[in-house]
């Protein structure tokens, strides 16, 4: 099991540091030789991590090749550089690395997916699969994200962007009018019982930050 684990870390390493597709591909392909091994052997466990491989070889794949489409399209398609050859077109390019159509838009579909929602896929219970992963991130942006939600995040994110959080309260108090003082006594506590409630919500869901942040949630004005 050990060794097994060393070289998966390896593999792992070796995909985040390749920038030649050839040499992901070839990754990819030895993954997947291990994946039919492993489940001809019903190795249910061996399977799962060739099959992340292979799965993260792809994405890295897909990655590449989309560096490749946007440099192409950078430069002038019908003038090689100087004493070059044109770029290859795409069906050029996919029988240079000996795969199929089909093979380069998953991958590049899976390249797109946030490295986030691609680890959280990766982590689910049974045997991950490029097309659930492509599917659920379609769903997840085919569903409309409320107004609400949009707007808080917004405005939690333009404390930090705007460098409020790091500026001197006081100082800013000082600088404000009676009205607006007036204004921030009557809100802020609502504000603040508001957030508590959510830190209490984001506990109940089991989320370990969020537990800690509701033991240590003190909101004073």
């Amino acid at each position: 099991m050990t060794a097994e684990l060393a070289r998966y870390d390896a593999m792992c390493r070796a995909i985040d540091e390749a920038y030649q597709i050839d040499e992901v591909k070839d990754i990819r392909d030895k993954a997947l030789a291990l994946e039919v091994y492993s489940r001809q052997a019903k190795n249910i466990e061996a399977e799962r991590r060739a099959c992340e491989i292979r799965l993260r070889a792809e994405r890295k794949a897909g990655e590449l090749r989309r560096q490749e489409e946007k440099s192409k399209g950078a430069a002038a398609p019908s003038v090689p550089p100087q004493g070059g050859r044109r770029p290859p077109t795409n069906d050029e390019r996919r029988k240079e690395l000996g795969i199929s159509k089909k093979q380069d838009e998953r991958w590049q579909k899976l390249a797109a997916v946030p490295q986030e929602d691609f680890e959280a896929a990766l982590a689910e219970p049974g045997v991950p699969t490029a097309s659930g992963i492509i599917a659920k991130l379609a769903e997840k942006r085919s569903k409309p994200m409320d107004s609400a939600a949009l707007w808080l995040w917004g405005r939690m994110k333009d404390f930090e962007r705007n460098g409020i959080l790091a500026d001197d309260p006081d100082r800013v108090w000082a600088e404000m009018a009676d009205h607006m003082r007036a204004d921030m006594r009557r809100l802020v506590p609502r504000v603040c019982e508001w957030l508590n409630q959510l830190e209490a919500s984001n506990a109940e869901q089991g989320n370990i930050g969020g537990r800690e942040a509701a033991r240590n949630s003190v909101c004073r004005v």
